[in-house]
């Protein structure tokens, strides 16, 4: 058979031609990067130290996974696929070179018992194993930008679904969760855990970094290039992953006092998924039938659902404003007890939500403030639920305390507000529906938006997942200590923020701008607690959270802008122009 009697799908590109002169000089940095990984790994990183276990099999098998990845690939003449292997095990490079960097600085706060586990309170010297480890990195980066440069014009724009873009992205931001998560549990002294928030600053920025670059680096490989390179890319994300993440959860496996954590596992879990949606067809090929336009469920009209929701929001606000006035705490023979610091936080969750509320009315302002909507009643609960915690502490004092006319109101108000973002949300299905069916489907905001957004949801992990008020006799709920009736309100804002900075790239420009604003409306309630809250609190001063709150809404804003000037040039097109 003739290379012309080949089938179609036979003869692309990468079966086609062979790699070039660059892309063997990607493979040659990429095995220089594996060999140099494999050897720091087996050698002691400081003077005198001693891994944990005998890691070192393991930590090879991972330092070399990368490049059995591309050998297979270049076996089977798959050229993209290859490179896009070196080029998404480089993205995570540099996060994992910073976090290597804590050996220079303090091996004693490093909680890395793969490679070193103190016995002493000391600062050994930094040995060959190190160096070698951060020569691997240095190499693994430089494998990367060449292997991205071989490909040149042979990488083609396909479509690769915006139900695999968006899997691999949400898999990819979960592992990154995972990554700022605490990697081990133990009471040993000689070995500090927490999460990457209450880690050394170089473990700090490693852990950011390796957040930011997962979902970058997927996004980046799914929607940039061929099927080829989207797959080859999410699988060197991958074998990066879990290089970070395996040796913690066997570290907890096999270590005497040292325990599993959950942010190994998380990782993993995401590692799992992108590997999965690797494999996944990489078109999508199924328009909706006549007949399954016909099976569609009925919904209610546009208008009397964007009513609907905008009278919920006026009830949310004005069941708000009552919870906030009105006592939380009672004494015996009525008289008031202490009130929660925590009560203006409620109204000033509950403004917002009325106001875009009473948006809704105006049937073509509805349509522009309902994706903010659908995310900034999320305020509400996580105001209510920090109120409510004054009442039940109280109230277990004994028998002095009662609870007040307040508690009701808040509990009403949360309720209001979860019923205000399902009706908001059920007519936001409604809206994509007839546009659809019109108009056809916007542009959305480009791949520039990105980048802020990851920040927004790296950052939003820190805003809700640490406190934003310390102060000495006081230690305020939040998500990674202290956890209580205010971190399930933690637990929803964050939820919504890091969902809506997911679904933002692939919204209308205007609807992503919209959405953007209400997460970081709701981003910004973190902000404001401390000025509202912390008034009333002795010594309160701003805690890690608050800076990481302020970093998130500018973040979130930035993207918001950026969407929103999107939907301007948008306009501006003509009207054939927009699909």
């Amino acid at each position: 058979m003739t290379r012309t009697d080949l089938p179609t799908e036979s003869r692309r590109p990468d079966a086609l031609e062979g790699p070039n002169a660059t892309l063997h000089t990607a493979i040659a940095l990429g095995a220089t990067a594996a060999v140099l990984g494999a050897l720091g790994s087996a050698l002691p990183v400081v003077s005198g130290g001693a891994a944990g276990y005998s890691s070192a099999p393991l930590l090879i098998v991972l330092a070399l996974a990368p490049m059995a990845l591309v050998a297979v690939f270049v076996l089977r003449a798959r050229i993209s696929a290859a490179a896009g292997v070196l080029a998404g095990a480089a993205a995570l490079a540099p996060g994992r070179a910073v976090a290597d960097l804590q050996f220079l600085a303090d091996p004693s706060v490093a909680t890395r018992p793969e490679l070193y586990r103190t016995q002493v309170f000391e600062l050994p010297a930094p040995a060959a194993g190190l160096w070698l480890l951060l020569a691997g990195h240095v190499f693994a980066v430089a494998a990367g930008v060449a292997a991205v440069s071989a490909l040149g014009a042979r990488a083609e724009p396909g479509n690769v679904g915006r139900g695999r873009l968006l899997a691999g992205t949400l898999f990819a931001g979960i592992a990154a969760v995972g990554v700022l998560m605490a990697p081990l549990s133990t009471d040993d002294a000689f070995l500090p855990v927490g999460s990457a928030f209450e880690a050394p600053a170089l473990v700090l920025a490693g852990c950011l970094l390796l957040a930011f670059a997962l979902p970058v680096a997927a996004w980046l490989s799914l929607s940039s290039g061929t099927g080829e390179l989207g797959r080859g890319g999410l699988l060197g994300v991958t074998a990066a992953a879990v290089a970070v993440s395996l040796p913690n959860l066997v570290s907890g496996l096999v270590l005497t006092g040292v325990a599993v954590a959950a942010g190994p596992i998380v990782v993993l879990a995401g590692a799992l998924g992108l590997a999965v949606v690797a494999f996944l067809p990489v078109t999508e090929v199924r328009p909706p039938s006549g007949d399954d336009e016909a099976a569609e469920a009925s919904l209610p009209g546009k208008t009397r659902l964007q009513k609907v929701t905008g009278a919920l929001a006026a009830i949310t606000l004005v069941t708000a404003v009552a919870g906030t006035l009105t006592p939380q705490v009672v004494m015996v023979h009525g008289l008031p007890g202490p009130q929660s610091p925590w009560r203006w936080l409620l109204l000033a969750a509950g403004l917002p939500t009325g106001v875009l509320g009473a948006a809704m009315f105006p049937p073509r302002v509805a349509a522009l403030v309902r994706p903010a909507l659908s995310v900034a009643w999320a305020g509400v609960p996580l105001a209510a639920t920090a109120v409510l915690t004054t009442a039940i502490t109280a109230t277990e004092l004994g028998g002095a305390f009662s609870p007040g006319t307040g508690v009701l109101w808040t509990a009403t108000a949360a309720v209001a507000a979860g019923a205000t973002g399902c009706c908001s949300v059920v007519a936001g299905m409604v809206e994509r529906d007839e546009l659809d069916e019109t108009a056809g489907a916007a542009v959305p905001p480009g791949p520039d938006l990105v980048t802020p957004l990851v920040a927004g949801a790296i950052l939003a992990v820190g805003a809700f997942g640490t406190p934003v008020i310390v102060a000495p006799d006081y230690v305020e709920p939040a998500l990674s200590t202290n956890f209580g009736t205010p971190s399930w309100g933690l637990l929803l804002g964050l939820a919504l923020v890091l969902g809506a900075a997911t679904l933002a790239p692939r919204c209308r420009p205007a609807r992503a701008a919209a959405l953007l604003a209400g997460a970081a409306c709701l981003a910004g309630l973190r902000v404001a607690e401390l000025p509202l809250a912390g008034s009333e609190i002795a010594g309160a001063h701003a805690g890690l959270g608050w800076w990481l709150a302020l970093g998130c809404v500018l973040a979130l804003v930035l993207a918001a802008v950026m969407a929103a000037r999107g939907a301007f040039h948008n306009s501006k097109r003509p009207t054939g122009s927009i699909r």
